[in-house]
This record gives structure tokens, sequence and C-alpha cells, in this order.
């Protein structure tokens, strides 16, 4: 096999590890051919896998990308024969400033204003949430010079500064829990609608979302179409409304379940209106096939 790095980082490496975080692994390689064979290979070990080419990773390095911030806190290298990988973390230096990623942040959190009224759709809405928060606060102390990339001790910083109280850290803690059923599919643990109701509030008093809309699976789905053709959501923005269609039916569509689950790769397909609306099109249609089976 041709030159790659593997490294481990992340949650596994800290002292706050435990059975709801991620086991993340970075694998880094000159094409694309040699990073689906290592993907294949390492999935097996229940890793959760990053994986870039040299060129992508130096460029995102080079442009103040906190994830090679993160990789430089936070990594433990054990193969690179060359010494690319090392070399594209040390290099790294962070951005003037982080006010453009934390603009993007706060507009992240327009897809999930309108919640379908399921239990896969609450857990929908707080896995997308707990990704739009970590990242959010990641950015906010980044602006201050403070690299922090620890979801608990986050939040802990946000009580520190009087924002929200232990409480309030205790009820945002649940979301790694639900995330983690919600990925893992443990459809008996999924979040009920007295959980949303307790985590709205702590956000609106953050201030990243003052209320959101808990609607019945049609309009949440109308929503949906409407807002991916009229607004200019980003590919990962697209990719998670797409899977919050899908998490307001009752479906169950292999093909689809794959590119919700890898938005590292599937959100660069999700850059036109073309590919998103042939995926909601498709559910519609089995949806409508169901209803008529079940009539």
């Amino acid at each position: 096999m041709k030159n790659y790095s593997v490294a481990i980082f992340g949650s596994s490496l800290r002292a706050d590890f435990d059975k709801y975080s991620d086991r993340d692994l970075l694998i880094v390689a000159d094409d694309f051919d040699t990073l689906d064979k290592l993907k294949v290979e390492y999935s097996k070990d229940d890793w959760s896998i990053s994986y870039y080419t040299y060129s992508k990773l130096k460029y995102l390095s080079k442009s103040g990308s906190l994830f090679i911030k993160h990789l430089q806190n936070e990594s433990k290298i054990f193969i690179d024969k060359t010494g690319r990988l090392d070399k594209i973390i040390s290099d790294f230096k962070p951005k003037n400033n982080y006010k453009k990623d934390i603009q993007d942040c706060e507009n992240y959190f327009d897809i999930i204003k309108t919640i379908p009224k399921t239990n896969l759709g609450f857990a929908w809405f707080c896995d997308s949430l707990y990704v739009g928060l970590r990242n959010y606060l990641v950015f906010k102390n980044a602006e201050n010079e403070i690299f922090e990339f620890s979801y608990i001790k986050l939040l802990e910083r946000l009580k520190e500064q009087r924002k929200i109280n232990q409480s309030d850290v205790e009820i945002l803690k649940e979301l790694r829990v639900v995330k983690r059923n919600y990925r893992d599919e443990i459809l008996d643990e999924l979040p009920s609608l007295g959980f949303i109701q307790k985590v709205i509030p702590i956000l609106n008093a953050i201030g990243l979302l003052e209320t959101v809309n808990i609607v019945d699976s049609l309009t949440f789905q109308n929503v949906v179409e409407k807002s991916i053709i009229r607004k200019k959501f980003n590919p990962y923005q697209r990719l998670r409304l797409v899977e919050g269609y899908y998490c307001s039916q009752e479906l169950n569509i292999p093909k689809l379940k794959k590119i919700i689950s890898n938005p590292q790769f599937y959100a660069s397909k999700m850059k036109d209106n073309k590919l998103t609306m042939s995926l909601i099109t498709s559910m519609k249609k089995l949806h409508i096939t169901k209803a008529i089976a079940n009539a």
C-alpha cells in the first residue's frame, strides 16, 4: 500500500473519555483509493474515522482550520513513515480572528429551528444541536486564544462565565448520550419532547436559539423542501436537512442511511439542488407507497 499516515486524536486521549465518547482516528494518504482501503480496514475496529488527502490537510493547516489545532493539541501519530503528517500539524498557525467562523456557526442553527414531532426527529435535532453547540463554543473560545476541544470543559467554561448553571450543564451533557444512542441506533432510548423543552431555554440563554417549532411530519417535510430551494445553505446543512427529512418518516433505506451517516464524504455532493431534491423525491415516493400499502 502507498505511503499513508494514521493518528488517534480527540477524546480517546483525554481524561474525560467515557462510553459516550467517539474513538477518533485520522487517516491521511495521497489518493482516495488508498483512503478507501484503509477506511474499510480500520472500520472493523469500531473507530470513528476522519480521512483526508495530504494536500487537503495541508490546505486546512495553511488556512488556520481549528481541526489542525485539535490535532496539534490532542493527537498521537502511530504511522507516519515520512513525517508528512507531523510536519503539517507542526506548521499550523491559528488565524488572527474567528469572527466569520462564529457567524457560520450561528447560521448553522437555522436548520434546526423546526423539528419533526417524532422520536427519531427529536434525536436528529439533539445530534445536530450537539454538533453545532460544540463547534460554536470551540470558535468562541478560540477568538480569545483559548483552544479547548473537550465538550465537557467547554460547558464548564460557560458555567464559569455565568451563562448557564450546573443544572443546565447536566442537561447539555445529556446531548452526548442522545448522540451516541442515535448514531448506534439504540431506538428505545431516544429523547422525549420533555427533554427538548428543557434544552431550548438553555440555548436561548446562550443566544443561539430563541425558540423552535415542533410540527407534524408532513409540515416539517414541506418546510425542508421549501427552505432547501430558497435558502443558501452550505452542503453540510443540506445533508443534515435531508437527514431530518428521513427521520420524520418511518422508512428504512440502507443507501440513504449510508449517506447521512458519513457527512464528511457526502456533504460535498450536496452543493446543488439536484442531488438533494432527488433524495427527497425518493423518500417521498417510498413514503407514499408505504402509506398506500398500510391503508
